[in-house]
């Protein structure tokens, strides 16, 4: 039986996030910077997507555990925003060449959460079953 690897997950949903949020009308959706580190210095929006590892749970997949922080430049865009963020992530599993998501398990939030600057703040997690490729 052959070894099997997993995608860089961050890698690919800070891709998808990007893209998706370039097809979306709603000005909160224009400009967003989308990665897995934090800007320096900050950009107006700004999505931090986080993967905080999970089980196997067969030869082929796993459970992939992810945190997504937005912030923006007020509550409402912040609001949206992370919204938006959240119904992108839900609808990511597809059957599709390059695409590691089978399955998304459950999305939670998006929250409040404090931030010390001047920007708002929300956060969100997503559990997703994820399939590997034969390394």
């Amino acid at each position: 039986m052959a070894s099997v690897i997993h995608a860089d997950l961050e890698l690919w949903l800070t891709g998808y996030i990007r893209r998706e949020l370039a097809l979306r009308p709603e000005a909160y959706a224009a400009g967003v910077f989308v990665s897995d580190e934090f800007p320096s210095p900050a950009k107006p929006r700004t999505v931090v997507v986080r993967y905080d590892g999970g089980p196997d749970t067969s030869v082929v997949t796993a459970e992939a555990a992810v945190g997504v922080t937005i912030l923006a430049a007020n509550k409402q865009e912040a609001a949206n925003l992370s919204r938006l963020v959240a119904a992108i992530i839900r609808d990511c599993a597809r059957v599709e060449p390059g695409n590691p998501v089978a399955a998304v398990l459950g999305v939670n939030g998006p929250y409040k959460a404090p931030e010390e600057s001047t920007q708002s703040r929300r956060y969100l997690t997503a559990t997703l079953s994820v399939v590997g490729q034969p390394l």
